[in-house]
């Protein structure tokens, strides 16, 4: 219990200082949890509270230390704790530094302070980062639906394994590695997983049989519009003469209706429609292909004929490195395979 003795407002320097007293009548140990009736001594501590209005609020906190009379208690003496209005040892109210947490939990250091500035909670970014770390996480309840999906590492080199809780789309673990053991082991120490969404990995599909016999294995959704994709690709690819028929079909008919004119070209399947920009990047990369090739002969010739590599590299412009390639090679270097932009 508080009691507001006195409070006194300086309009010069736009602060507002209140005079408050702890007034219970008996205090908790806080090691022994024993209620103490004997007061030791009064000190005051300073906290600075949230501002009222354009005013910044200072409160002069009047507390009491006690006697606590367990005789087993380590704690001879203590001062009392105010749980709902500072913790303990802090220099700020606990309204106040939950406004703080929650700037620096959603927006961190720099962007919370300019918020917190305009609200005219001073701070300062390194502050809010502080407050960010020393926060407690929530706590996570046991995990019912769970969705599993690798993780790169490192890409192309090192995978692991990311799970997510599909419930409150919270990450719950990373494993180190993307194998059916490790899964197989987490998902024994969670037995609650009732319901597993994954890729269509089977090595996910073993750990997930091992680890959660019982649970239920479904796609999740990208996986799932993906096998629908390639199942319609594989479909209509069989049916290429039916459609290029009724496409022409369809030609002819609209042409009769609107007149002569240049049909638009027809759409002939993915791996089979060859836009002009591609047509124009294949030719390319063949022209750049045959310079290789004729690059290759002649630093091959150059060496037969007792030519040191330093000198094939100046008469090709070449470096070094790329001459010893060159040199190694048997056979003339094969074409660069056209890399596919968009694909997944």
């Amino acid at each position: 219990m508080l009691a507001l003795e006195a409070w006194h407002l300086d309009t010069t320097a736009a602060t507002l200082t209140l005079q408050v007293t702890a007034t219970a009548s008996q205090a908790l140990c806080p090691l022994c949890h024993t209620p103490a009736t004997r007061v030791h001594s009064r000190y005051h501590r300073t906290l600075t509270d949230v501002p009222w209005g354009t005013y910044a609020v200072r409160v002069q906190l009047w507390v009491r230390k006690w006697f606590c009379d367990t005789p087993t208690c380590p704690r001879c003496i203590f001062t009392e704790r105010l749980p709902t209005v500072v913790a303990p040892w802090a220099r700020r109210t606990l309204r106040l530094a939950q406004r703080l947490l929650a700037s620096g939990l959603a927006l961190g250091g720099e962007a919370g302070a300019r918020l917190a500035a305009r609200l005219g909670l001073t701070t300062s970014p390194a502050t809010l980062l502080r407050l960010v770390q020393t926060a407690s996480a929530p706590a996570a309840g046991a995990p019912r639906i769970l969705g599993v999906d690798e993780w790169a590492w490192r890409r192309g080199q090192r995978y692991g394994t990311i799970l997510v809780n599909l419930e409150d789309h919270q990450v719950l673990d990373l494993l180190p590695e993307r194998s059916a053991e490790s899964l197989a082991a987490w998902l024994t120490q969670h037995p609650t997983v009732t319901l597993v969404c994954r890729d269509r990995s089977a090595l996910y599909a073993d750990g997930i049989r091992r680890g959660a016999p019982t649970a239920v294995q479904v796609v999740d959704r990208f996986h799932l519009v993906q096998n629908l994709r390639e199942a319609v690709e594989a479909c209509l690819h069989d049916q290429q003469p039916a459609l290029q028929a009724a496409a022409v079909r369809t030609a002819q008919t609209l042409t009769e209706h609107v007149g002569t004119g240049v049909s638009p070209p027809m759409y002939r399947g993915r791996h089979h429609s060859v836009p002009v920009r591609q047509q124009q990047h294949e030719a390319a990369q063949q022209q750049r292909h045959a310079a290789w090739v004729a690059t290759y002969e002649t630093a091959q010739a150059l060496h037969a004929q007792g030519t040191s590599v330093t000198m094939i590299a100046q008469q090709l412009g070449l470096s070094r490195p790329t001459v010893y390639r060159l040199l190694r090679r048997t056979t003339p270097p094969p074409p660069r395979s056209p890399q596919r932009s968009g694909q997944v």
